[in-house]
Order: structure tokens, then C-alpha cells, then sequence
């Protein structure tokens, strides 16, 4: 066997640890992802053809996404431990982490743009927003290209400085005009009925958490790669966007999950009369209701989950129905899949 012996420099933590630290991430949030994903193929089985393409291809993306990683961190830190040539390669994570991260920041970015125009009314709003979102995901994609031809971490801030920033800062921006705009528009459109009020108030909260995440991460990001260009410190936030902007996706869709018996839930109220953002539907639509009850003895149970289906009556295919609050009569556009 041939022994080959390399100068590893005194200090090695700077070249390894962010892309390690940026590996263990991307394997945990894939983890949420999944149960997330279960989650919604369990609760809302009726929900339309677009919306589950959308869940289930980026779930194959990420899927996609996390084995390119498995492989490229055993080539580093396993086949190639000690080389330094194996740490600072690029290996396949051109095509895992701004390429991938494009295609799915850019469709939930897309997706939200949708849903904002739909909330304001304005189809210009709705495309100003795609347009930034496909031109940080085109920049994303050129920024994986380039990093292909070059081949190693050292030199992406010189040769891939334009498209790498346009991308970052660009989905920061992005993220932060959805939020704000989805915000602004919720609020504008709230009832002050206490059932509306509450979802209204679950939904601003839900957008502005995953927004302000989606965009801080971005940002940390573009500062990382600015301050430290020859150094990998931004991997190990690049490595986490892509799922970061999926679990935000199923955060919202997942939103109209209740769980019965649940912190902030009335345990005297009947389950019939919660408040949920439904899907265009037609009148008469069945929604489901998981009830994660870990004790639950009654037949058709699986694992202590139970779901039960409640008949809603819709008056209008772009409104929210509150069971017996015949008062609410402002249409609110829903923020969830279509039926």
C-alpha cells in the first residue's frame, strides 16, 4: 500500500467545519421535511393536482439534493479525510447547492407571488415578484455553472462574484417583499371577527417567521461570502436554503393542521367550530381534521392518529367559511392549495 503524506496547516477547523456543520443541516432539515411532507399526504388528500406536484417534486428535489450531499461529504471527510485538495473541492455540490437552491427558491418565491397577487388583486404585483424570483434563480443556476468550470471553493468569489450576489441578494429581497406584502394585505383584509381575527392573525405570524427566516439566512449568506471570499464559510449556509424555503412551503400548507387538545386550544370547544384556511373549493367540500391523540382507542386509528372528516359548507370558491359565523361576510382569498 502507498503511503502518501501531505502538511495539514496548523489550524484545518476554518477549511472543514463550516462545510461539515453545513452537512449535519442539511440532513436535519431534511428530516422536518419528511415528517412535514408525511403530514400533509395524511391530512389533505383532496388537495388539487398543482399543489401536490408542487410538495411532492420539491420533496424529490430535496431528496435529490441531500444524497448529492451524503456523497460529496464522504468523499471529503471519509475517502479523501486528510486531503486537503477533497476539502476544498466543489466535487457535485454545483449542481446540489445553487442550482437546486434556485429551482426551489424560485417556485416557492413563484407560488407566494400567486398568492399575493390574489390577496391585492394587482396580477403587475404578482409578476414583479416572479420576475425578481426568476432572476435570483437564473443567477443561482449560472452561479452553479460557474462553479462547475472552476472546480473549487477558493475561487468562486473572484470568477462567480456577479451571479453569486445577484442570487443571495436577490432572494433576500425577494423574501422580504412577499412577506411584507402578504402582511400588509392580511391585515387590511381582517374582519376583527374573533374566529377570522385568529386565523388572520396565525397566518401574518406564520409569513413573517418563515420570511424573515428565508431572508436572514440569505443574507447571513451573502455577508459570509463578501467578508470571507477565499474562505468556505458561506457552504455552510448555502447547504440549508434549499430546505429552509421547503419547510417554509409546508409550514403554510401544513398551517391547517389542528391538533386537538393542542396549547391554544379551547378543550371545551367542539372540533366542528375551528376556524381553517381551506382551499378553493366548491360548496359542500370535506375538509380533514388530524387529531394526534396518543392515547386515541377508538377503531380506525393508526399509531394514535385519527382523522376525521367534517363537511364545510362554501358560499364562495375564494372564501373562507366559518362554521355558525353567519356575521362574516368579507371575502378573504385563500392562501392555501387549490382543490
Amino acid at each position: 500500500m502507498a503511503t502518501v503524506t501531505e502538511t495539514l496547516p496548523a489550524d484545518i477547523a476554518p477549511l472543514a467545519t463550516p462545510l461539515l456543520l453545513g452537512y449535519l443541516l442539511n440532513w436535519g432539515l431534511y428530516g422536518v421535511l419528511s415528517v412535514q411532507v408525511y403530514l400533509y399526504h395524511l391530512a389533505f388528500p383532496r388537495d388539487g393536482r398543482i399543489a401536490k406536484t408542487l410538495v411532492y417534486s420539491i420533496y424529490a428535489i430535496e431528496t435529490a439534493q441531500t444524497i448529492i450531499i451524503a456523497h460529496d461529504a464522504f468523499n471529503a471527510y471519509g475517502k479523501g479525510y486528510g486531503n486537503l485538495n477533497a476539502l476544498g473541492s466543489a466535487q457535485t455540490e454545483w449542481l446540489a447547492v445553487p442550482i437546486f437552491s434556485g429551482i426551489v427558491s424560485a417556485t416557492v418565491q413563484m407560488y407566494y407571488a400567486y398568492r399575493v397577487s390574489l390577496l391585492s388583486g394587482s396580477r403587475l404585483l404578482g409578476l414583479v415578484i416572479s420576475a425578481i424570483a426568476l432572476l435570483q434563480g437564473s443567477s443561482a443556476i449560472a452561479q452553479g455553472a460557474q462553479a462547475f468550470k472552476i472546480g473549487n471553493f477558493a475561487d468562486l468569489a473572484s470568477k462567480a462574484f456577479v451571479s453569486c450576489t445577484i442570487w443571495l441578494a436577490g432572494s433576500a429581497a425577494c423574501d422580504i417583499i412577499i412577506a411584507a406584502c402578504m402582511t400588509f394585505f392580511l391585515v387590511r383584509k381582517d374582519t376583527k371577527v374573533p374566529s377570522t381575527h385568529a386565523v388572520i392573525t396565525k397566518l401574518v405570524r406564520l409569513i413573517i417567521e418563515t420570511g424573515i427566516l428565508t431572508a436572514l439566512a440569505a443574507t447571513i449568506d451573502i455577508t459570509l461570502f463578501l467578508a470571507f471570499p477565499h474562505n468556505a464559510y458561506h457552504g455552510c449556509i448555502a447547504l440549508t436554503l434549499a430546505k429552509l424555503y421547503s419547510n417554509s412551503l409546508l409550514v403554510l400548507f401544513n398551517s391547517r393542521i389542528r391538533i386537538v387538545g393542542g396549547r391554544g386550544m379551547d378543550a371545551s370547544q367542539p372540533s366542528e367550530l375551528y376556524a381553517s384556511v381551506l382551499p378553493k373549493s366548491q360548496p359542500g367540500t370535506t375538509a380533514r381534521t388530524v387529531n394526534f391523540n396518543p392515547h386515541a382507542q377508538a377503531s380506525g386509528t393508526l399509531n394514535g392518529v385519527q382523522i376525521h372528516e367534517q363537511t364545510w359548507v362554501a358560499t364562495d370558491s375564494d372564501s373562507i367559511e366559518l362554521k355558525e359565523q353567519s356575521s362574516f361576510s368579507k371575502k378573504l382569498p385563500s392562501l392555501e392549495p387549490e382543490a
